[in-house]
């Protein structure tokens, strides 16, 4: 019968064993700290309690530490006599406990790691922080250190143990007095490689990944057609022998299709709000005669119901794109074409158009240099070619060579184009500003213009409206009529019109001079950029330079684009760098391994099968054992030279205090200084301290005369003002 507790005893276990691995990271006992109390102790149960026991044993500590029952037995607790705050806390202790208990999965990190680990795995954003991770590992002690670091030392030890293997085996069978590997299978050999390849393909059957599983399977196939081949057990060509690796490659390339085409899928589903809220919830419907029919109500994204919203979220990738800075004058974009760009421009988008990009190089690996590569060492192998090796792995320094000039590309060119893209676009952020500044400035002249032109405008009105006509004026009037009278009172309103007319035309004049000089600085602004000199509005030239100048729009605008290009140049400096360290390390593993190949067929074809004069099989293997050293090497200097980071910061904090002098302790210092003065040293020094006290009591009359006459000047200064 199995025990129901069997499945929480292997996790449990398996928690102890993590724990007791990797202990240099968890915290360490503060002496100094108030221990925590046993949880189960607490509540009075055994650790194999039921959860009903548990909540039992809870209710009734909880009854015997309320205030009331303790004040009625004199605040006793257990025997012991407590305080109302000692009360309080061990309630609290108690709480703990019953929620740590109560719950299944923190009772077993409990029992496997106890209060600190529970704590370390519960809150994992402030455990796994590398301060406190670093702060861990430096108060851990030497035998933790050393655990982990023979973990590190295992680890590397496992992946290098099958290269090593191989190399052992491949230098005794070269060598004429051969060794305990010349005659050992090399099914006995690749033993770590069916580990790994049984563990891993256990791994992709519990993943579903099936593919992937037939592509490892086909890589494993090829490995026992390649031991069948060199432990003379079949004598197939190496055509036959590489068919596993054929079903390989093809089986990588339709995985690297299937990829794309699932990405292409998903970057045709993305879509925003806007473009649901603008193309599918209120899309426009067209009668028979081809009009577009108005919706009556316009529906948002909030106004969908959970079914639908699942409906959308199943037929449609939602996107969410950054905001952008709007040019001064500009207007948001409605056309389909501004959506679909605002879409390529969210971080969804571009993350699936770099997988369709890395696809697409997984294909283009394949097709150069994979399957060239294998066809001629095909044709070497089978037909006994007496060709140099360099020469059938001619599709692999050709794809190097290809990736190394994409490198240089992404290192120099990316850099280059990402700062002249944002000088454009500074370009063109200052001409639609300009524009704008233009456009405001007309239209502030315009509307001046109009304001100074309508009192002329009134004053014509007036003017019109009071002129006689011939038919109306009469030939002879008699003085002292009526008629003269109302004549003498009609020129001395058209007098008045007239001045009000010459008043206008001085106010047209005053704004048209305005106008010309507004536009002469403009044209001294706008002067060609190669001359340093500006024509005044005279006609002379100005030697002063054009200074450019930026509001604090364009310059937040100039440092955004400055740091959005100077991102882009990192990030595509950062991947060139990696991409020629990767090209470097392939390139000198595989110029060992053809080396030693051109070695050996020349051997066989002067029928001497010596290795000694050629070099070893390790060296193929040397600069992964370089790499595995220097990795080894820090992980070491990290774990045991690691020191605690706040003892570190307070130390360097108390030697920048120490070292800021203060002038008190520099006087005390010097009168130190002097007094420390040996006895014969003072007598031999005393003409140059006496020359000294002499000079320094020069320089002080000569300060004081020298106060003495400004405070002369000063007073005669007040004087004259007087």
């Amino acid at each position: 019968m199995i025990c129901p507790n069997l499945s929480l005893t292997m996790k449990t276990y398996q928690l102890k064993f993590l724990a007791w691995t990797f202990s240099a990271f968890l915290p360490p006992d503060d002496p100094s700290a108030r221990q925590e109390a046993d949880y189960y102790e607490l509540l009075g149960v055994e650790k194999n309690a039921s959860a009903d026991e548990i909540k039992k044993a809870y209710r009734k500590r909880s009854l015997e530490l309320h205030p009331d029952k303790l004040r009625q037995r004199g605040m006793r607790f257990q025997g012991e006599v407590v305080t109302e705050d000692e009360a309080r806390h061990k309630f609290q202790q108690m709480k703990a406990s019953y929620d740590t208990l109560s719950d299944p999965k923190k009772r077993k990190v409990y029992d496997a790691l106890g209060y600190k680990g529970l704590e370390f795995i519960v809150n994992p954003s402030h455990a796994w922080d590398p301060h406190n991770l670093l702060g861990n590992l430096a108060k851990s002690s030497v035998f933790d250190r050393a655990k982990l670091m023979l973990l590190i030392m295992l680890f590397f030890g496992l992946v290098l143990m099958q290269p090593i293997l191989i190399c052992a085996k491949v230098d005794q069978v070269l060598d004429e007095n051969g060794g305990a590997l010349e005659e050992t299978s090399w099914f006995a050999i690749l033993i770590p490689f069916w580990i790994f390849a049984l563990l891993f393909g256990l791994v992709m059957v519990i993943g579903k990944a099936f593919l992937a599983l037939l592509q490892w399977i086909s890589l494993v196939v090829g490995v026992v057609f390649f031991s069948l081949k060199f432990d003379n057990i079949v004598s197939w060509d190496y055509a036959i022998v590489f068919i596993p690796l054929y079903v390989w490659v093809i089986l990588r390339a339709l995985e690297a299709n299937m990829e794309m085409k699932a990405v292409k899928e998903a970057m045709s589903k993305m879509v925003t709000i806007e473009y649901i809220e603008k193309y599918i919830l209120n899309e426009k419907k067209q009668d028979e005669n081809g009009n577009d029919i108005e919706g009556g109500f316009h529906r948002t994204y909030n106004d969908l119901s959970e079914e639908e919203r699942d409906q959308i979220n199943k037929d449609y990738i939602i996107v969410h794109v950054p905001p952008r800075q709007m040019d001064p004058g500009e207007q948001a974009e409605n056309s389909i074409e501004h959506d679909l760009d605002q879409i390529e421009r969210s971080p969804e988008y571009q993350e699936a158009l770099s997988q369709h990009q890395s696809s697409f190089q997984k294909i283009q690996k394949i097709i150069l240099p994979e399957i060239p590569l294998m066809i001629l060492v095909i044709l070497q192998l089978d037909l006994n070619k007496t060709w140099n090796w360099g020469l059938t792995f001619l599709p692999l320094w050709v794809s190097m060579f290809l990736e190394c000039c994409g490198g240089c590309y992404g290192f120099f060119c990316t850099a280059s184009l990402a700062h002249l893209e944002a000088d454009e676009a500074m370009a063109a952020h200052l001409a639609k500003q300009k524009e704008a500044k233009e456009a405001a400035k007309d239209e502030e002249a315009k509307d001046s213009f109009e304001n100074d032109a309508k009192p002329a405008a009134d004053s014509e009105e007036k003017l019109n409206s009071v002129e006689p006509t011939a038919a109306e004026s009469p030939t002879c009037i008699p003085l002292g009529s009526d008629a003269a009278k109302n004549d003498d009172a009609d020129s001395f309103k058209k007098n008045e019109i007239d001045a009000a007319v010459a008043v206008a035309a001085t106010n047209d004049a005053t704004v048209e001079t305005n106008k010309a000089t507004k536009e002469n600085k403009s044209n001294k602004v706008a002067d060609a950029p190669g001359d340093d000199r500006q024509e005044t509005s005279d006609g002379t030239q100005n030697d002063e330079p054009d200074m450019f100048t930026m509001d604090e729009e364009a310059f937040q605008f100039y440092q955004e684009a400055e740091q959005e290009a100077e991102s882009k140049a990192t990030e595509a400096q950062s991947k060139a760098i990696a991409s020629f360290c990767n090209i470097i390390f392939q390139a000198i593993i595989a110029s060992l391994f053809v080396a030693k190949l051109n070695e050996v067929y020349a051997e066989r074809q002067d029928e001497i099968m010596d290795g000694t004069n050629s070099y070893s099989a390790f060296w193929i293997l040397f600069p992964l054992l370089l790499v595995a050293g220097c990795t080894i090497s820090c992980c070491a200097c990290a774990i045991f030279c690691a020191a605690d980071i706040d003892n570190v910061i307070s130390s360097d904090e108390n030697q920048d205090d120490t070292e800021v002098p203060s002038p008190q302790n520099d006087a005390e210092a010097a009168q130190t200084s002097v007094n420390s003065v040996p006895a014969g040293a003072e007598a031999s020094e005393s003409g140059k301290v006496s020359s000294d006290d002499n000079e320094k009591k020069k320089r002080e009359v000569d300060a004081a005369d020298i106060v003495k006459e400004e405070d002369i000047t000063a007073e005669e200064s007040l004087h004259d003002l007087d």
